[in-house]
């Protein structure tokens, strides 16, 4: 890979950078204001509306980036005539400073990255190291009598595990991981109402999500909207089980008894699909028994996260502020992602015309006349055209970036 290549990939990086920061930060407020906006929503609306604002921390970023690459790569080229021999080494200080600090950057990026993979290979880990053994017969009659009353779920596989709380586990085949002797400890209809919640994670097929969620939020382990909004995703993920469960003939009164008996202890690993943690369970209880306000946000709240959202979607002409930085644009010319250039200049002998793709000239012509490829010369920076004796005719100056300096011809 050429040092131009290295230099546009790391200030491509730097405009990722503060696109992913100030984006991130609207993206939030976004969610704050659709947070009170759907405040009676359903837990499946409000559940869908967090993983967009989640998916937006990555794609709106990443758009802008994609805007501006492909703004910088259509600019047009600056005069042909000019001092390339001199512009070089200035220009040249610029490109290392911007890698330098992109470099700067990417060190920690990555390593909290691996730091992040580090964690979640850790909680995999604990999965597959989980001390596990056959359920009782009876508990798997129960579930496949649950699974058999409502089409459209899994089967998984029940195993007594030494777990807090039940969760579900597995992206291929769900498994459905039960703390001994708990069915003994809860009365039936609790019993009941946890299985119907934990089959409605199997039927979400929220074990694959929720790792696809982790490894978004290592790329954005940096943003703390990312660790607000996956916060969000996982409690609304949760609600709508909840709400599953009831509609698949669960008592609300036992499931929120369920909850709070669940929540005196913490389920590891946290890759894990767990029923009850203490965090937010009151929110939880009051949704379940119907205390959590109902009642529709006033206009202002739904036109305030309107307009939010609407300026996130703006923000993505951020891209086109490519056309305020003409380094980048040369960057991009002499990077491997550069266009092939056609370049047309003049002087008092006529006019002649140039392709060049990162420095290298693919084709010329003097005035309408194409030139054999033998009689193109070029030996570093420095291109020479040949008359049909090979004999100089032009002799050229070529910049990676596309920039030419030639000698009048009279």
């Amino acid at each position: 890979m050429s040092f131009f290549t290295l230099a546009y990939l790391a200030r491509l990086e730097l405009w990722w950078l503060v696109a992913a920061c100030v984006q991130g930060g609207l993206v939030l407020a976004s969610w704050y204001a659709w947070d009170r906006a759907t405040a009676g929503a359903t837990a499946a609306s409000r559940h869908r509306l967090a993983c967009l604002h989640f998916v937006a921390l990555g794609v709106l970023p990443a758009g802008t980036v994609a805007i501006l690459h492909g703004t910088v790569a259509g600019m047009g080229m600056a005069p042909p005539h000019g001092s390339p021999v001199t512009e070089l080494p200035a220009l040249m200080a610029g490109y290392r400073a911007s890698l330098w600090l992109a470099l700067a950057w990417a060190l920690p990026w990555v390593a909290g990255i691996a730091a992040m993979a580090w964690r979640l290979a850790r909680d995999t880990r604990r999965i597959t190291r989980l001390s596990c053994g056959p359920a009782p017969a009876a508990w798997i009659e129960t579930v496949h009598r649950l699974v058999q009353d409502h089409a459209g779920v899994r089967l998984p596989e029940v195993r007594v595990a030494n777990v807090a709380t039940p969760q579900v586990v597995g992206v291929w085949r769900p498994v459905l991981l039960v703390p001994r002797g708990l069915p003994h400890h809860l009365p039936v209809d609790e019993w009941k109402a946890v299985l119907l919640h934990e089959l409605a994670h199997v039927q979400r097929r929220d074990f694959s999500w929720n790792l696809l969620q982790r490894l978004a939020l290592a790329l954005l382990w940096f943003h703390p909207a990312a660790w607000r909004l996956y916060r969000q995703v996982s409690r609304e993920r949760e609600a709508c089980c909840d709400e599953l469960a009831v509609r698949h003939g669960a008592s609300t009164a036992a499931l929120a008894r369920a909850l709070v008996r669940l929540a005196e202890n913490h389920a590891q690993p946290a890759t894990g699909m767990p029923i009850s943690t203490r965090s937010d369970l009151g929110t939880r209880v009051h949704r379940l028994l119907g205390s959590a306000p109902r009642g529709l946000p006033p206009l202002r709240c739904r036109v305030a996260a309107t307009t939010v959202s609407a300026c996130c979607l703006l923000a993505l002409g951020a891209g086109r502020l490519g056309l305020t930085d003409p380094a980048l644009a040369d960057l991009c010319r002499a990077s491997a992602f550069g266009p092939t250039l056609v370049v047309d200049a003049h002087d008092d002998a006529g006019s002649f015309m140039l392709r060049i793709r990162h420095g290298r000239v693919l084709g010329a012509s003097l005035g309408h006349q194409p030139l054999p490829r033998d009689r193109i010369r070029q030996q570093g920076d420095r291109v020479t055209l040949l008359d049909p004796a090979q004999s100089p005719m032009l002799a050229l100056i070529v910049t990676p970036q596309g920039r030419i300096e030639w000698e009048n011809r009279r």
